[in-house]
Formats: C-alpha cells, sequence, structure tokens
C-alpha cells in the first residue's frame, strides 16, 4: 500500500505556561482575535487551525496553559510533528513550562523554542536559554541543535521568521512516521476534544493523521467497550466555516455524532459500514494505551455538611469531555488525610433535573463549568436545597472547591497558632484588592486559615485568607522562607513590618 508520510501537512502543538502568549501569537499567525474572546483571557479548550503559509499549510493545536489542563497539553503534544515551546521574555520558566519540556523530552515531536513578548524593556534572552539548558533543552548557541524564535505576538515582531522556521524544520528533520493504513480504512484521525452544542448537537475536534476525510464518510471509534460506526454529516472549522475535506495533517470539527468521542480516542475512516475492517485494532490499542485518570459562597456551600461529615460529595457538568477530564484530574489533586472529595456522577451538557434529584439523593452539590441549568432543574433545586454553582474559568471552579476542601478539614473547636509572616510590600490589584507580600518566618501560612495583623503589640485586625499565591501560582500553604501574597478576606489596616499570625482551628 502506498505509505501515507510522504505528503501531508506538518501539525504544530502550542505548548507553555498560562498567560505566557500561546494564543496571541497564534492569533497573529492568523490575523484574528481569538484570546479576546475567551473567558478569563486564558484558553480552555483545545482548538486546531489550518493555515496557509507560503504556498503550503501549517496545521496548529492552540493548547490552555493553566495547570488543570495538563492532560489536554499531553495529548496535543503526542499528535504533533513539531512543538513550539512558549516562553515570555518577562517571566522565564514557570511551572506548565517545566511541565511541557518533559512531555516534549517523551515526543518525538521536534521542538522549537519560541521566546515572546522580546518588545518588552529588561529582559533578559540568555538567561531564558541558560535556564532551558539546565532543563535539557539544548538550544542554537548553548551547545544543542534546538531552533530559537524571538517574537512579539502583540506587535508581530518574528513572526513571518517563526513560520519559516516551522517550514524549514518540518523539511530538513521530516515528520512522525506514521504506519500505513490497513485495508478497508480511508484514514484515521485523533479525537482532541468533544463538545455538546445546544445547536449542533455533539462536536468532536480532531487531527487526521492519515488518508482523507470528508462528509459522508462512514467512522468508526470506540463507545465504552463497543464499536460505534456513523456516518459524518458535517466537518467545520473553528470559525464555524464548511470544510470540505480533510487531508492528512488537517484539522477540523466533526458534526452530528449521536455518541461522545473520548479525547485521546482513534477514529477511523471505513470504506463501507463495516465494523469488521476494525477488528484487532482495538486490542492492540488497548495494549498500548496508558491508563486513563479513571462555590464563591463557601458559606452556603458547608451549610450543606453536617460538622461530622468528612467527605464532601460533588456532581460535576460540563462543556467538554476534555474540560471535565481536567477538572477530574484537579480534584484529584485535592487530598486529606481526614477527608476526601467524592465525585458522585459526572457528564457533559446543561444541568437537568435528574442530576438535581441524584444530588438530593446523595446529599451531593453540583458544579457546572460552562453549562446553563434547565429552568425545570434551576426550580427543583430550590425545592430539594439543593447547592448549584456554575463557572465560565476552570481555575475559579478548583481553586473554590480547594477552599471548601480547607474549611471542611478544619475542626471548629479552639484556634492554634501555625506560622507567622513578616509583612515585606502592599499591592494593590486593578479590582482593588489589597495583596500582602509576606516572608514567612516561622512554622506555615495557609489558604483558608485565620490570620491576625499585629503591629507591634496592637491587633489591627483579623480576617480569612481568601488567596495565597507564589508569583502567578495558586498554593495552598507558604513554608517557612518563602514568600507570598496574601488576600484576606476583610479589609485591615496592613504596613509593612507587621506580623501576620496564622491559626487553624483544633479541638
Amino acid at each position: 500500500m502506498e505509505n501515507k508520510n510522504i505528503s501531508r501537512t506538518p501539525v504544530v502543538a502550542i505548548l507553555g505556561h498560562v498567560d505566557h502568549g500561546k494564543t496571541t501569537i497564534l492569533d497573529n499567525i492568523r490575523s484574528a482575535h481569538v484570546q479576546e474572546k475567551e473567558v478569563g483571557g486564558i484558553t480552555q479548550k483545545i482548538s486546531v487551525f489550518t493555515i496557509p503559509v507560503a504556498g503550503k499549510q501549517i496545521t496548529f493545536i492552540d493548547t490552555p496553559g493553566h495547570e488543570a489542563f495538563d492532560l489536554m497539553r499531553l495529548r496535543g503534544g503526542s499528535v504533533a510533528d513539531i512543538v513550539l515551546l512558549i516562553v515570555a521574555a518577562d517571566d522565564g520558566l514557570q511551572p506548565q513550562t517545566l511541565e511541557s519540556i518533559e512531555i516534549i523530552k517523551n515526543s518525538s515531536a521536534k521542538p522549537i523554542v519560541v521566546i515572546n513578548k522580546i518588545d518588552l524593556p529588561d529582559v533578559d534572552i540568555e538567561k531564558i536559554k541558560r535556564d532551558l539548558a539546565n532543563r535539557g533543552i539544548l538550544v542554537e548557541g548553548m551547545g544543542g541543535q534546538v531552533p530559537v524564535a524571538l517574537v512579539s505576538g502583540k506587535t508581530g515582531q518574528g513572526i513571518h521568521d517563526l513560520l519559516d522556521m516551522i517550514l524549514l524544520v518540518s523539511e530538513v528533520e521530516g515528520m512522525q512516521f506514521r504506519e500505513d493504513l490497513k485495508d478497508g480504512l480511508l484514514g484515521k484521525a485523533i479525537a482532541l476534544e468533544t463538545v455538546k452544542d445546544k445547536s449542533k448537537g455533539i462536536i468532536t475536534t480532531l487531527v487526521l493523521q492519515q488518508g482523507e476525510m470528508k462528509p459522508g464518510d462512514w467512522i468508526g471509534f470506540r463507545v465504552d467497550k463497543e464499536i460505534g460506526v456513523e456516518k459524518v454529516k458535517g466537518i467545520i472549522s473553528e470559525e464555524n466555516q464548511n470544510i470540505p475535506m480533510l487531508t492528512a495533517g488537517t484539522g477540523g470539527r466533526v458534526l452530528g455524532l449521536s455518541s461522545p468521542i473520548n479525547p485521546g480516542d482513534s477514529v477511523y475512516v471505513m470504506t463501507e459500514r463495516s465494523p469488521k475492517v476494525l477488528d484487532g485494532i482495538w486490542k492492540l490499542e488497548e495494549e498500548e494505551q496508558s491508563e486513563g485518570i479513571s462555590a464563591a459562597d463557601l458559606s452556603a456551600l458547608f451549610a450543606n455538611a453536617e460538622t461530622k461529615v468528612k467527605s464532601l460529595n460533588v456532581i460535576i457538568k460540563s462543556s467538554s469531555e476534555g474540560s471535565l477530564e481536567a477538572i477530574k484530574k484537579s480534584i484529584d489533586k485535592i487530598k486529606d488525610d481526614e477527608a476526601k472529595i467524592e465525585i458522585v456522577d459526572s457528564g457533559i451538557g446543561d444541568i437537568t433535573p435528574s442530576d438535581i434529584e441524584r444530588a438530593s439523593v446523595t446529599k451531593s452539590i453540583i458544579l457546572g463549568f460552562e453549562v446553563s441549568m434547565e429552568s425545570a432543574a434551576s426550580k427543583l433545586s430550590r425545592d430539594r436545597k439543593v447547592l448549584v454553582r456554575t463557572y465560565d474559568i476552570i481555575y475559579k471552579l478548583v481553586e473554590e472547591l480547594g477552599d471548601a476542601f480547607n474549611l471542611l478539614t478544619m475542626p471548629q473547636e479552639t484556634e492554634e497558632e501555625i506560622g507567622h509572616a513578616e509583612v515585606r510590600a502592599l499591592f494593590t490589584l486593578s479590582d482593588g484588592a489589597l495583596v500582602i507580600g509576606c516572608r514567612v518566618k516561622d512554622g506555615i501560612i495557609k489558604r483558608g486559615c485565620k490570620v491576625y495583623v499585629v503591629r507591634g503589640d496592637e491587633i489591627k485586625g483579623e480576617g480569612r485568607i481568601a488567596s495565597l499565591r507564589q508569583q502567578k501560582d495558586t498554593i495552598n500553604e507558604a513554608k517557612k522562607e518563602q514568600e507570598c501574597g496574601v488576600i484576606l478576606d476583610a479589609k485591615i489596616d496592613v504596613a509593612e513590618g507587621d506580623t501576620l499570625y496564622c491559626y487553624k482551628i483544633i479541638k
């Protein structure tokens, strides 16, 4: 059979830390304004764009940068021929940068380092290159062969050079090898995301790795442990334009499926409506596949939990399988020896009366991400006194659930000091919130705990730590000698040199 690797569009995944400018760079390439449309200014879904460049094509996979989306980033990197590691010149290597480096190390995709925001003053490009070398990414000029592009997603500086570099790497170093298609198959794709749209139904975003796919073709994919076979009713771009055909290396959104396709699963284009051609393929894939990863009003949230209960039951509804997976993984990281968060049920689509009924029986709260609540469900939630919280930004959901969990693990009897910190600087955010820059002098400072602000021998006020951060990352606690930023839930007269004494409630 003809080898399908001879001519295809290179697939480029964009990885990096949140707010380092991945989507802004892609906006500049496409002359689009995707980032402006993102809720909270961050990417929360995988998107695929195939773009004409100098008479050729490049397919870009835009991946979320927030830590909750690490599985989606991993998936984007696994299907790519080239990976762009975006690093902000003014921020350097951050947690998701380091995670993206590990993805690159474990992938056969060719990396290109893209240092963004070079238009900003006083940036140290050489330091970023040294830091990358210390992490095993040896760039050109530092003893390695990894190309480096210097760009500004805001002004467009260096973008044309970056595109030329992508085409050069794909031509000189080649693309990832794909096995020949089995007889009876016209193409193979990888699903990256599945969304349930109110008007269009189930939409699956995918990248075609081999062959072709067009409306009217039969496709086969897994539905639980069975094989689902359906006809492609339509293929559209991210801009909702009809795509007449996908060729190897291009991507799009498949419309009208009756069953969702799990992100990461293979999708096969078949010559006829017969699952027999797929015999043996699923078994081989299962052997190779790694094991899957199986509210602002906190007082209201805890009104549903008895003080002796050491578990918090939740039902999760999300707009897509990918974000649902990310939420589950984030919740899995919230742990304590004395309590747990139990996911009673989960799914994609709006919150329904049956969700409310299940929450009432299991004494659960319902968390919704990018979904609405049916009118009948809204009335039923009030009648059954079921707490429902919906979010448009995933890290808000995770943060508030973490706060709720922290409160759940704190017995409310007496106070015990667990640490204190010195106030070293004060900053006011655009929304008026006061950030207290501290250095922990002893013990720990923990999010959700009570603090007293002390000046000399005088207590200036008390409040709870509503937010605790190190640089841009939300943390649960800061330890001795660590620096952190604290936002309290009460307005207190705080000055440099004050001491924050942190307390927890114990029996």
